[in-house]
C-alpha cells in the first residue's frame, strides 16, 4: 500500500519541489543566455563609442573613486596620443531613467552623443533616439536614395561642439526640446553634463594623485 502524506506535509514538498525545477530552470536559461547577452551588450558600447569619438582607435578603460561614487570612463586614443574621453551619464526622464554616452576631446568640447537606453513615452520622449530619414518612395523606386548608414538621430546630433554644461532651449540653452517631450530633453542634457563633470573630477583626481 502506497504511503499516504498528510496535508500538512504533502502541500509544503510540492510547492518544494515546483519552487526547486522552476529555479533550476531560470538558472540554466540564465546559463545559456548570458553570454548572447554578453556579446549583444559589447557590440552596442563598440558601436557607440564610434559615433562619440569616431576618430580614435583606441579605449582604454579606466576607474576613478569620486566621493560618492565610483567611476568608469574610458580614455579615447589615436596614435597612441590621447584625444580625448568618453564615459556614460545617467538622468530621470519622464519615465525612466536614461543613460547617456559622451564622448569629449581634450578640451572637454562634446565629440558626440549616443543614448544608450531610455523607455520614454513612445511617440514622445523616445524621440530622443528618433532618425529622420531621406528616403522616399520615389527615391527608393528610382535608386537614388541616400547613404545612411551613419544617419544619427537629430535630437542627439545637436550636442556635437558644445561645452557643458548644455540646456534645452526652454530654459535659455540651444538644444532644442522635443515637442511634448521637455523632460525627456532635459534628462539627455542632464545625464551629458553628469557625464562630463565626472569625466573632469576624475582627470583632476588622477592628476593629483
Amino acid at each position: 500500500m502506497p504511503l499516504k502524506l498528510p496535508d500538512w506535509l504533502k502541500f509544503p514538498l510540492v510547492l518544494f519541489v515546483v519552487a526547486s525545477l522552476s529555479a533550476a530552470s531560470l538558472a540554466a536559461l540564465y546559463w545559456l543566455t548570458q553570454p548572447k547577452k554578453i556579446a549583444m551588450q559589447q557590440k552596442i558600447t563598440e558601436s557607440a563609442l564610434k559615433i562619440v569619438m569616431p576618430d580614435a582607435d583606441v579605449f582604454e578603460v579606466k576607474n576613478a573613486k569620486m566621493d560618492d561614487h565610483d567611476f568608469q570612463y574610458r580614455v579615447a586614443k589615436k596614435g597612441g596620443e590621447t584625444i580625448g574621453y568618453v564615459a556614460t551619464g545617467h538622468a530621470s526622464g519622464y519615465s525612466s531613467v536614461l543613460e547617456v554616452m559622451v564622448g569629449v576631446d581634450n578640451s572637454f568640447e562634446i565629440k558626440g552623443v549616443k543614448v544608450l537606453y531610455q523607455k520614454e513615452t513612445p511617440g514622445l520622449g523616445d524621440k530622443v533616439e528618433e532618425i529622420l530619414s531621406k528616403k522616399t518612395w520615389g527615391t527608393i523606386i528610382a535608386g537614388t536614395s541616400p547613404d545612411e548608414t551613419n544617419l544619427r538621430s537629430w535630437f542627439q546630433a545637436q550636442f556635437d561642439g558644445k561645452q557643458s554644461p548644455v540646456k534645452v532651449d526652454k530654459e535659455g540653452g540651444d538644444i532644442e526640446s522635443i515637442t511634448g517631450a521637455t523632460i525627456s530633453s532635459r534628462a539627455v542634457c542632464n545625464a551629458v553634463n553628469r557625464a562630463v563633470e565626472d569625466i573632469k573630477k576624475a582627470i583632476h583626481v588622477k592628476s593629483h594623485k
